[in-house]
């Protein structure tokens, strides 16, 4: 668990740059405040030269004010954030996820059962729990690994050990975090595909440049000749209605401010990236990447910017009327989106990045997590599961099929998530909430809830024949882990216990890790089988559970106990 030393500094940091946009803010009001009265002035007065390039200068330095001060709104933004994501670890500590409202419940499927089982995605989910990505790739990235896993890579999971014990981690996330709402839903396919476009330059496309040169010795003229200057006017509406029409196209209709606050978020994210030392050899590699990709991303980030700023109706008004900035914002556009296709390759990084931290919560937020390994046999130390308040730890080896007995309550089922989880996330790459942990890797195939179906029109019992049949088809094609909860709760007696011993055969032939919890204590006579159990104790006339598992079968039942303690009989 990180012990943040940082956070004290935040407050200090946050009041500094509040005074710093404060001032900046009243600078731009009084820049903008005198471009309309030189304007105003140009043309009440006969001073036309000296209003004029007062307004020139003037519109010039309200442009670069906007430019160069926008760092220090992004700055103080980032320290809000951040202070922020402090208040978020806070509430992970606690279990707390009331806020936490990307629940990924748009990557749950109905077909694939370890995911509603094991609480993978949805409302106080794994998902719920780790995710910190805000880009699209990101969130679907971290999906796929609690889905499908990765192939082991011990570099992977030792960067993602050294973000969890790293609290500069923490600068990355609040730059993550920096992302609009409406920014992270943008497909960045589709920003590739946008940026790619050139805005196409035709004949009709030079005449505001005509109509711009026109104005320019027109103003000479002024000077020169004495020609009238309401003729200006007449230059200056034939510059705006010809950038208006001549140079339309789609990219001067993107929806520049949302895609300036991803594409600077991403420049955010790589700073935060490469300003930290690493000892990993992967995250050193992404940081030599990200250094090589930067100044392209950073150029296109200038280019939306313009394009952002045009979206201000007073900057495009006397933008395109004086100026045409349209047209010399394309030239700009076409030069600087020259092999866009360069920053997929950062898109990715930042994704994987954003997966990675994910997975570093683990650590970050728990004192006890390790890096787990590969064996033969299913081994863990001091396991527990991460979205329990208080969950009690336990150890166990598993190289046998296991029947887990106990009474109502005594901790059977959380048992069976904690080892879900656990298996999940070290597929996953990432670390595991155990002081040891190691295991083959193994397809993992879960039967808890098969009662949920019960809302599709689907029997309990036929809901858990679905679930077998999926399992029957996993342990067929290579090594398994199968948890299943209360078997075949669903049917009578005489026939779980038939159908039991046969499931238990089929698993052992098929050499799959197993545990079955049960109530039937006639299971745990099954063959090549241990059996495993929890119990509870009694004080005071008060029932207790230790949560702990113990060897051997339950002697104790207490569903009668229970209902005498409901006041039901």
């Amino acid at each position: 668990m990180i012990n943040f030393k940082n956070e004290s500094m935040l407050d200090l940091e946050i009041n500094k740059y509040k005074k710093i946009t404060t001032i900046t803010s009243i600078i731009r009001i009084i820049f903008a405040l005198s471009l309309v009265v030189f304007l105003i002035m140009l043309f009440s007065l006969k001073d036309y030269l000296l209003y004029g390039i007062m307004s020139g200068i003037n519109f010039i330095l309200f442009v670069f004010i906007m430019l160069y001060t926008n760092k220090y709104y992004y700055h103080l933004e980032h320290l809000k954030i951040k202070k922020e994501v402090y208040l978020k670890h806070y509430k992970r500590r606690k279990h707390d996820l009331n806020t936490f409202f990307d629940s990924g419940n748009d990557f749950l499927e109905s077909n694939d059962y370890k995911e509603s089982d094991l609480d993978l995605f949805g409302n106080n989910s794994l998902f719920q729990y780790l995710n910190v990505c805000k880009t699209k790739r990101g969130r679907i990235k971290l999906s796929k690994l609690l889905k499908n896993g990765k192939e082991y890579d011990i570099e992977y999971t030792k960067s993602i050990l050294e973000l969890s014990e790293n609290e500069d981690s923490l600068n990355i996330e609040a730059s993550i975090n920096q992302i609009s709402n409406h920014a992270s839903k943008l497909d960045y396919e589709e920003i590739l595909s946008i940026l790619s476009n050139k805005i196409k330059y035709n004949f009709f496309s030079f005449l505001p440049l005509l109509s711009f040169i026109g104005l320019i010795a027109y103003f000479i003229l002024i000077f020169t000749i004495g020609l009238n200057p309401l003729g200006l006017i007449g230059f200056i509406l034939s510059n705006f209605i010809l950038s208006r029409f001549c140079l339309s196209n789609n990219v001067f209709n993107i929806k520049a401010s949302a895609y300036l606050n991803l594409i600077d978020s991403y420049i955010n994210i790589s700073n935060s990236f490469i300003n930290n030392n690493y000892e990993t050899k992967l995250l050193n590699e992404y940081k030599d990447d990200i250094r090589k990709l930067l100044p392209k991303l950073k150029s296109i980030k200038n280019t939306i910017e313009l394009l952002s700023i045009r979206s201000n109706i007073i900057f495009y008004i006397l933008g395109n009327s004086i100026f045409i900035s349209d047209f010399f914002m394309g030239l700009i556009y076409n030069k600087k989106t020259t092999k866009i296709n360069l920053i997929n390759d950062l898109f990715d990084i930042i994704s994987n990045v954003e997966a990675m931290l994910s997975l570093a919560i683990i650590g970050m937020d728990n004192e006890i997590y390790c890096i787990p390994t590969i064996s033969n046999e299913i081994k863990f130390i001091d396991i527990y599961h991460p979205l329990v308040n208080n969950c009690v730890p336990n150890s166990l080896t598993i190289n046998e099929g296991i029947i887990l007995t106990g009474s109502n309550m005594s901790g059977k089922t959380t048992f069976l998530r904690t080892i879900g989880i656990s298996s999940i996330l070290f597929k996953a790459g990432g670390i595991v909430p155990a002081k040891e942990f190691s295991s083959p890797i193994l397809d993992i195939n879960t039967s808890l809830r098969a009662n949920d179906m019960l809302k599709e029109g689907v029997s309990t019992f036929y809901a858990e024949i679905l679930r077998m049949k999926k399992i029957n088809d996993s342990i067929k094609k290579g090594p398994s882990l199968v948890l299943i909860d209360e078997i075949f709760k669903g049917t009578n007696l005489n026939e779980r216990l038939e159908a039991s011993f046969k499931i238990i055969e089929k698993l052992n032939d098929y050499k799959a890790f197993f545990i079955i919890s049960t109530h039937d204590f006639e299971i745990t006579e099954a063959k090549n089988i241990i059996n495993y159990h929890f119990n509870e104790y009694y004080e005071n006339d008060k029932i207790y559970f230790d949560y702990k598992i113990k060897h051997g079968k339950s002697e104790t039942k207490n569903a009668i106990y229970l209902l005498k303690m409901a006041d039901i009989i």
